[in-house]
């Protein structure tokens, strides 16, 4: 469900009537939602998915890896759609100090494909089946006591769809392209608040085919600019608050262009109430969240995410509402 999201938009739309052609934006914007640069931790997912000021392993801000030590996490996640195919997710992170020059540097590897046992329909009526693959890299130092630095890159994400039509299959290929970043940084205000900040531009190849085997091929944009604070204002407390503003733009057909304009916000908070148990709840734009930390020994936590809503601002596009469960396992070695 990364790369996938870009492929819907040709796909739609060639399924859609015209009378729902505007529909094509929320389609368009599918793609931010799952992109593994976009995608929060499950521990910030469980916290309203934010996590800008956030420092260490569980912030997918690369700056916040500045003081992160080694660390592996293996995460499994489905996504249950109200009027399309659940996808699983399965996400490799490989985390290690970068002693020579300082940081530490993050290797991400990232899967999602369809349910194929069902085939759910999406736009029109036509059955799909989707795959992705996504490589992701992080670096992150500090360049002062207070101030962290970081930078990441995603050089490999490609997506395969497949869409049934009465006509015949109708297939779309999306590949990243070089310059697909992300920069990040995160302020020490005190020992009570950090602040974050993220630029994340994506850019990406879709390559659609139509069932006479008519090609057709375009890139798409996404660009964010983020910001936030992370506050605790008490014994194991945290409380994070993040803006996200983005612009999705890009053609899928001939004569057939959007331009999307995306908001967002994420609250959530995170208690300690037991030595081994943090608890989260958050909103994830207005959609409920919820998770936790069990710490089962010293090198070793259980997390699980709870998001009611994932896609809040599709609510009403092409999958429905998605409600989201994710379980990850840590290592600190």
């Amino acid at each position: 469900m990364i790369r996938y999201g870009l492929t819907l938009v040709a796909v739609g739309l060639f399924l859609l009537p015209a009378a729902v052609l505007g529909q094509t934006e929320l389609a368009a914007i599918m793609r931010d939602e799952y992109a593994l640069g976009l995608t929060p931790t499950v521990r910030s997912a469980g916290m309203g998915g934010g996590y800008l000021g956030v420092e260490g392993v569980q912030s997918m801000n690369p700056a916040a890896l500045a003081r992160a030590g080694r660390n592996v996490t293996a995460t499994y996640g489905i996504y249950s759609h109200d009027t399309g195919p659940d996808a699983h997710r399965g996400r490799i992170d490989a985390t290690l100090a970068a002693p020579k020059i300082g940081g530490a540097a993050r290797l991400m590897l990232d899967h999602v494909s369809s349910d194929g046992a069902d085939p759910t329909m999406i736009a029109g009526g036509a059955p799909m089946e989707y795959d992705s693959t996504t490589l992701g890299l992080q670096y992150g130092r500090d360049v002062s006591d207070c101030l962290a630095l970081g930078f990441g890159a995603y050089p490999y994400e490609e997506a395969n769809v497949d869409v049934t039509t009465p006509g015949g299959t109708m297939s779309g290929e999306g590949m990243s392209q070089v310059g697909s970043i992300q920069f990040g940084a995160l302020g020490r205000l005190c020992d009570m608040v950090n602040v974050g900040v993220q630029v994340i531009h994506i850019i990406d190849e879709l390559q659609v085919t139509l069932p006479d085997g008519t090609k057709m091929q375009d890139d798409f944009k996404i660009d964010y600019v983020a910001a936030g604070v992370a506050i605790t204002p008490w014994d194991g407390g945290l409380v994070v608050v993040d803006y996200w503003n983005g612009d999705v733009d890009g053609r899928s057909a001939p004569g057939v262009e959007f331009d999307a304009d995306i908001d967002r916000w994420n609250i959530g908070v995170e208690q300690r109430v037991l030595d081994a148990v943090d608890l989260r709840v958050g909103s994830n734009n207005s959609g409920l969240t919820a998770g936790f930390t069990w710490r089962m020994c010293e090198a070793a936590t259980l997390d699980y995410a709870y998001v009611s809503e994932a896609l809040n601002d599709k609510a009403d596009g092409i999958f429905g509402e998605t409600e989201q469960h994710t379980v990850a396992v840590s290592c600190a070695f």
